[in-house]
């Protein structure tokens, strides 16, 4: 025959249980990277295209707007994003 009490279960408090439920959505992609190294260089090459059209394309609409202003065109680019932070914090 046995002897003493039988070991209970470990249970997990309502509270963190609680806690755990009620996490909001994740940032970030969700996209499953592919395991296959062909898939991973098609994907590579692939996005190297689109930037590179991409900023083609911007180029020449850059191009095409200082060729019909009287003026020179200028661009604006936004701040960094470290700079925002030093000048909050000082």
């Amino acid at each position: 025959m046995a002897q003493g009490r039988p070991k209970a279960a470990a249970k997990r408090p309502k509270a963190a249980a609680a806690a755990r439920g009620t996490r909001g959505p994740r940032k970030g992609g969700r996209t499953i990277a592919p395991k296959k190294l062909r898939v991973i260089q098609q994907q590579k090459l692939k996005k190297r295209l689109e930037v590179g059209i991409r900023m083609r394309i911007e180029q020449e609409t850059v191009q095409r707007a200082q060729g019909s202003l009287p003026k020179k065109l200028a661009l604006v680019t936004a701040p960094n994003k470290e700079k925002k932070a030093k000048k909050g914090r000082s």
